[in-house]
């Protein structure tokens, strides 16, 4: 019960025009005043008591439920973390390169900038050029002009700084000015049309500038594990460059691996051994594609180069090593009943490199055998077609086994799903082979890129001379899949280019698919 206080005694005219009633006897002096009825004045001796409990209750909930909600909104904008904020395009933009490069799936390759994620720790070209960067990998996953238009702009930006900030000879020689030149390489890679349509100088602009800056810097400077990673990560790319266009590879570059080589333990890396196998490919590549060398020559090295290659997966370590999975039951993402299962993507991706550089060699040896007049082989050129044409065939049913175990998601792949409702991975409670239904699922980043990993690989295979159709019909249909499973774009631009005949240069390929901007 409520105490309302004492009840006035003035009359309800007042009361209500909160007038001072003189309460004289018969009608006060405000309602004589005023012409009005005096309703006459009220007892003081009663006290007015009214019962608000309910009020008082429904008052008290309803601030409880308030309270309930603003802790309930909390808790969700905690669990979801910052991504639930409202940020600008370049601050969501750089935690998505971050967690995909730096921190995450390919965190091997560019941990080392993980000490620039605040952009006040970076100077301003380097801080505008992992903006430019940023931008243009958010902007091939949500396909935005609007993300698109302003990492040209970040990356306009990104060079003039950059271009001032390297007249000065201290800045040259510092860490990030080399960064900033892998991240503009990484830059074209992603977004540039130039390199897409064929301009072979836009694929080493660069990673030839960076090259300069080691070289003016002095290979002895670099020392400690990750300015030896830095130096790793430029070898890598400046190889694929000259691998792709057809460039020779430069007196720099294969100093440069032979110090970092020297300084690292590569003795059982077989990614380490395979980049030096890649250092001859190249070069063997741009000596014909000059004519450098005669085709007899060129066949020697060729067959030399695809031993070497051979004799490189014999000695795979365990952990390198893959296991065969034999299929029972029908399956559409499955070529020839059985897929294979390596340890990660990047053993995958070694694997493969190796199968689809095999394919190319051999390719070659059958256009060169035709042509040789010369008897400089021991073994007949009719010997080495058929040889050929068996290592072709058997490496691209061989690059076709390793995609199941990343795109078969009701069966192989099973283990990487990602419930709909939640972010924990979908265990399989029964064997793998006996499923041939996924649940209702979705993909993580990781899961894509594993994918997108095989996708080049797939189609060196699917367009090789001498597999059979049926594999190339099976890869189309894989990369049907691929685009509309994973929602992966251009998965089916590849699959039109092999529909149409696969006529097209696998580097062109190579770098439509952003080259190592996605798969290194």
């Amino acid at each position: 019960m409520v105490f309302c206080g004492i009840p006035s005694k003035a009359c309800q005219r007042c009361r209500i025009r909160k007038l001072r009633c003189d309460l004289r006897i018969g009608s006060c002096s405000s309602c004589l005043r005023a012409n009005a009825v005096c309703t006459g004045y009220r007892d003081t001796e009663q006290l007015r008591i009214r019962d608000e409990s309910k009020d008082i209750k429904r008052k008290a909930v309803s601030q409880m439920q308030k309270q309930k909600q603003k802790q309930k909104q909390l808790q969700l904008t905690l669990q979801s973390g910052p991504y639930s904020l409202p940020m600008s395009i370049e601050v969501q933009a750089r935690h998505a390169f971050f967690a995909n490069y730096v921190t995450g799936s390919r965190a091997n390759s560019w941990d080392f900038l993980k000490i620039y994620y605040n952009p006040a720790d970076a100077p301003d070209f380097l801080k505008t050029t992992i903006d430019a960067v940023s931008l243009a990998y958010l902007a091939s996953k949500v396909y935005s002009e609007a993300v698109v238009r302003a990492a040209k702009e970040k990356y306009v930006s990104a060079l003039s700084l950059t271009t001032k900030a390297l007249r000065s000879p201290d800045t040259a020689r510092k860490d990030s000015a080399l960064l900033t030149s892998l991240l503009l390489d990484l830059f074209e890679k992603i977004m540039n049309e130039e390199l897409r349509n064929g301009n072979n100088n836009a694929w080493t602009n660069h990673v030839d500038g960076a090259l300069t800056l080691v070289k003016l810097r002095g290979l002895g400077e670099f020392q400690g594990d990750m300015a030896l990673r830095v130096l790793v990560r430029l070898s890598i790319n400046l190889l694929i460059c000259c691998v792709a266009s057809g460039s020779p590879v430069p007196n720099g570059l294969t100093s440069l691996w032979t110090y970092a080589g020297s300084q690292l333990k590569t003795k059982v890396d077989p990614k380490w051994h395979l980049t030096s196998l890649m250092l001859v490919y190249a070069n063997l590549r741009s000596e014909i594609l000059r004519k450098r060398i005669s085709v007899e020559k060129y066949i020697e090295l060729s067959v030399e180069l695809d031993a070497r290659l051979s004799a490189l997966t014999v000695d795979m370590p365990p952990f390198w090593q893959y296991t065969t999975t034999v299929v029972h039951h029908k399956s559409e993402r499955v070529l020839d009943n059985h897929y294979d299962s390596y340890a990660d993507r990047h053993v995958t991706q070694t694997w493969n490199v190796i199968r689809l550089v095999r394919i190319l060699l051999n390719e070659f040896l059958l256009d060169y055998c035709s042509q040789s007049t010369g008897c400089l082989l021991s073994i007949s050129h009719a010997s080495l077609s058929v040889s050929a044409y068996d290592n072709i065939e058997r490496m691209s049913h061989e690059i076709c086994a390793s995609l199941p175990q990343y795109s078969d998601c009701t069966c192989a792949a099973r283990e990487k799903l990602v419930s709909e409702n939640s972010s924990a991975v979908i265990a399989s409670e029964t064997p793998t082979h006996s499923l041939t239904k996924a649940p209702i699922h979705t993909h993580s980043v990781s899961h894509q890129a594993d994918v997108y990993t095989v996708m080049f690989p797939l189609y060196v295979a699917g367009r090789a001379r001498g597999a059979p159709r049926s594999l190339r019909e099976w890869a189309i249909r894989q990369y049907h899949y691929i685009s509309g499973h994973f929602s992966i774009r251009m998965a089916e631009a590849v699959c039109q280019i092999l529909e149409e005949g696969g006529t097209v240069n696998p580097w062109t390929v190579y770098a439509m698919l952003g080259s190592y901007a996605f798969t290194a």
